[in-house]
């Protein structure tokens, strides 16, 4: 055996897999793989907040199982950074491409069939980036509202339902997150049935529907999340 060839095996799997990552197809590829696992994590996080219907104890209790397990937690974490920096590189990767594959602008656009949500997809994604900085900053590091952040329920455990109540009773602070939630939506709306054709769930039959599930999963995620915040201005959810 060559040792020569043999060496070089590895080099050749590693520039096809970098070409294809680095083509249009692989950006597409790790953008539906990257938004797919996104979504999941938007929906475990969403089914978390809405323990506050069941009780201030109950999400108190969850938020103090989650810290209880930092391993848990930080692979969690973690994770999310990983998958939301390759969907954005994937985002700009694309664009770039697009851009190089049509050096003359077009002169002007007449859109026929394209969505508002789908050609609004880059500003709602830089919205959603803006406000998961914004949230960290709120939620995660205390920086907004840190007398809130401190407080801590008859268990001595962190009060998130109290620091939920708190804050959403400010009318522009639960504004900002239901537009961020209507940005997440129409992004969701849009991006599920790109994935679903990048995965080749197309077809004549098939891709009106892949519309509708993309559409509906946009708007009850979107929903869901707002529904904290009006429960809080309309006094649904009180602190006891």
């Amino acid at each position: 055996m060559n040792p020569a060839t043999n060496s070089t095996a590895p080099r050749t799997r590693r520039s096809v897999l970098g070409n294809f990552v680095r083509s249009s197809i692989g950006a597409k590829w790790v953008m539906a793989i990257t938004g797919v696992l996104f979504l999941l994590w938007l929906i475990g996080h969403l089914v978390g907040n809405l323990q506050l219907f069941a009780g201030a104890q109950v999400i108190n209790d969850y938020a103090a199982f989650l810290r209880a397990n930092p391993t848990l937690l930080w692979l969690v974490r973690i994770g999310l950074i990983v998958v939301v920096a390759l969907h954005v590189l994937a985002g700009l990767r694309l664009s770039v491409l697009n851009r190089q594959s049509r050096p003359v602008r077009y002169e002007g656009y007449r859109y026929r069939k394209a969505s508002w949500a789908s050609r609004s997809m880059m500003w709602t994604g830089i919205l959603i980036l803006a406000f998961v900085i914004f949230h960290l900053a709120h939620f995660t590091w205390g920086w907004i509202f840190p007398s809130y952040f401190e407080q801590v329920d008859p268990k001595g455990q962190h009060d998130v339902a109290g620091m939920l109540v708190r804050s959403f009773s400010h009318p522009w602070m639960a504004a900002i997150y239901m537009v961020a939630m209507v940005a997440v939506g129409m992004h969701l709306s849009h991006a599920i049935w790109s994935s679903m054709q990048t995965m080749g769930l197309y077809g004549r039959r098939f891709t009106p529907r892949a519309l509708r599930i993309g559409r509906w999963i946009g708007i009850l995620i979107a929903l869901g999340f707002i529904l904290i915040p009006l429960a809080v201005l309309f006094g649904i959810v009180r602190i006891s």
